[in-house]
This record gives C-alpha cells, structure tokens and sequence, in this order.
C-alpha cells in the first residue's frame, strides 16, 4: 500500500457555514498531515470597460479592502475555533477573482496542492440543475482529491425512502 504523501491542503472559503466547518477540517487535516494550509478566496471578477486612471485606483482600493477584510476574517474563524496549535506560518492566504469553480482549479494545479477540503454548497433543485455547483465542477475539474463536507443535518435520500435497487 502507497503512503499517503499530503504537503498542501487547500481549502477554499467564502464564509459561509458550510465553508467555516470545511475551514477547520482542512487544518485539521493539515495538522494531522504537517502540511501547509492554503486558504483561498475567490470573489467574483472586478471587471470594467472604463480603464482609466481613476478607475484602475478605484478597483486597486478595492481589493486592498478585500485582501484586508479577508485576512480579517480568517483571523476571526482562527480566534473563534480556538485554533491556537497551528502552525501560522504554514498557512498561506490568497485572493482570486473570478468563477469559483476554475479559480480553485487553477490555485490547485498552480501551487501543487494534494487535496482540496470544501464544504457542499446548498444549491439544489433547478437552481443547481442549471448552474452546477461549485463543488461538484472542483470534484470534476480537481488534479488531486477533494474532501467534501457535507451539513451536519444532512440526510441521504437513501436513508429516507425505501431503496430500490434495479
């Protein structure tokens, strides 16, 4: 049996419940594992057709705004989790603007990451039938595995009819 060789843990946040319990369970993993944690923010992509000067100051604010509630809040989840026995100084934090799906991707494929821990998104139903979901485009699209955290209420359709298998 191969060795489970894991260095970087990558775990994607937009502080949402499900995103603050996949939070802890990548450091967790992360700690089990002495790996890095790569925490990653993806906002939706700042784009303009006006490029000029004031404009591209403006969106520089902007993300220096960003960059610095992002910390904040990371800081926050650090704090609230009592997570004092992580090593900070392998944990990188990194901002990326654009669809979620392909910004982890391309964060994982780019920093050689070995596994992705993210929560499921809550989007069901039509919603979900045309839009797709973050993490199930990540599962589909990942080089490495990727950890799903499900909701702590979650229930499988399996557990609540009765299964028929065909």
């Amino acid at each position: 049996m191969s060795k489970l060789n894991i260095q970087r843990v990558l775990i994607p946040v937009d502080f949402s419940d499900m995103s603050r319990k996949a939070f802890y369970t990548g450091l967790a993993y992360a700690r089990l594992f002495d790996a890095e944690s790569h925490i990653l923010h993806v906002h939706d992509a700042i784009s303009s057709i006006d490029s000029s000067y004031d404009k591209v100051n403006e969106v520089s604010g902007e993300l220096a705004r960003m960059e610095t509630g992002v910390r904040r809040r990371i800081n926050e989840l650090f704090e609230a989790g009592g997570i004092a026995e992580v090593d900070r100084r392998k944990v990188k934090i990194a901002i990326a603007g654009g669809k979620a799906h392909n910004e982890i991707v391309k964060y994982a494929i780019g920093n050689d990451v070995d596994m992705i821990v993210m929560g499921t998104d809550s989007a069901s139903g039509v919603k979900a039938m045309f839009s797709g979901n973050v993490t199930e485009r990540v599962v589909k699209l990942a080089p490495c595995p990727v950890l799903c955290i499900k909701p702590d209420d979650f229930k499988s359709p399996l557990e609540e009819k009765a299964y028929i298998e065909v």
